[in-house]
């Protein structure tokens, strides 16, 4: 993070930081969502790093970067926080890099494999509560979810095309909508192909940054994606190692408008993932999407939907998934 943000203030705004005006504070620690946020909040304030607690009260920008589990153990933890005026965001621009996030949960299917159902501990197990919306640590995680944003706090929700754990729905955090809230994929060199379904999956990120629903496509793609059909690298772990998703982050905190506390109420939808869907579905999904007002009176939408016509026709998949897709979709050709 210190790196991307030095490096983007340097070519976009001619600007050199000191060595000391970015304090690094890196918070580790295991277990289960609320015993981590209570560790890390005791390794924040430990008397062995005084100089941590006093970086946090005076800086100007805060920003956390996080992956994974880390997403609502953060989300907890900046909550706290803010609500111990430890950080105040009436008075500090604060960010949240979440990075493949488990925000409703990783594939349902991995729940029974053989890693997670008998060696790996509790948290591992704990991370398909995320899965429903009523479960405990799910209620904490929105509620938390949706104070930070109401303080104004800028979030992205970066998912990873190749990801084997965490689906596109989960990391760009399906349920939730604000405008503080933007929506992301990362794509690995290796694995991009410029072709109809990575220009799809873009496409409903900008949707959904626009405020217009996406009618539940980003949770039928992740069903398609599942397993890394697409790819040949491992996207849950390369996400952090680039620059990329930092930059990103560091542009949407400093470059968008900044309001604390935010006049619009963030909304939560209520998630639930049971049993397999039902792919048909799909033409009238994104037939939704087209069809919504907002989305037409928006000219750069409407041009990427003409684009996506003419990488539907010249889109030929080679796997099994990616063909029943393209023919499941072949309905809406029209509509495109």
């Amino acid at each position: 993070m210190e790196k991307a943000l030095r490096r983007h203030l340097s070519q976009a705004h001619g600007m050199t930081l000191a060595v000391d005006a970015v304090t690094l504070i890196p918070l580790r620690g295991e277990g289960k969502v609320e015993s981590r946020v209570d560790r890390l909040y005791a390794s924040l304030l430990a008397p062995q790093v005084p100089h941590w607690r006093k970086a946090v009260r005076q800086a100007d920008l805060v920003l956390v970067a996080t992956h994974s589990q880390g997403t609502p153990v953060s989300t907890l933890l900046l909550d706290r926080l803010i609500g111990e005026g430890m950080v105040e965001p009436t008075r500090q621009r604060i960010g949240l890099l979440a990075m493949a996030g488990i925000s409703h949960g990783p594939f349902p299917y991995l729940r029974g494999n053989v890693i997670v159902k008998y060696f790996e501990a509790e948290a591992a197990r704990e991370l398909f509560d995320f899965m429903r919306s009523d479960s405990q640590v799910s209620r904490m995680y929105r509620e938390a979810m949706h104070r930070i944003l109401a303080h104004g706090v800028k979030v992205v929700g970066m998912a990873s095309m190749a990801d084997q754990v965490v689906p596109l729905y989960s990391a760009t955090m399906f349920g939730f909508s604000h405008p503080s809230l933007l929506r992301a994929v990362y794509v690995d060199g290796h694995d991009y192909r410029p072709d109809f379904l990575t220009h799809l999956i873009t496409f409903l990120l900008r949707v959904r940054n626009h405020g217009i629903p996406d009618h539940g496509l980003a949770v039928h793609l992740s069903e398609v994606l599942a397993g890394s059909l697409y790819s040949g690298t491992q996207g849950h772990s390369t996400i952090y190692e680039d620059l990329g998703p930092y930059t990103l982050a560091i542009r949407w905190v400093l470059e968008s408008p900044w309001v604390s506390p935010h006049p619009i109420a963030p909304e939560l939808q209520a998630f639930g993932v049971s049993g397999q869907l039902n792919p048909y579905y799909l033409p009238w999904i994104l037939r939704g999407i087209l069809e919504d007002p907002r989305l037409r009176k928006n000219s750069s939408l409407v041009r990427e939907v003409e684009g996506l016509k003419d990488l539907f026709d010249g889109w030929e998949p080679t796997s099994r998934a990616m063909r029943d897709l393209k023919f499941r979709l072949e309905p809406i050709r029209a509509r495109l």
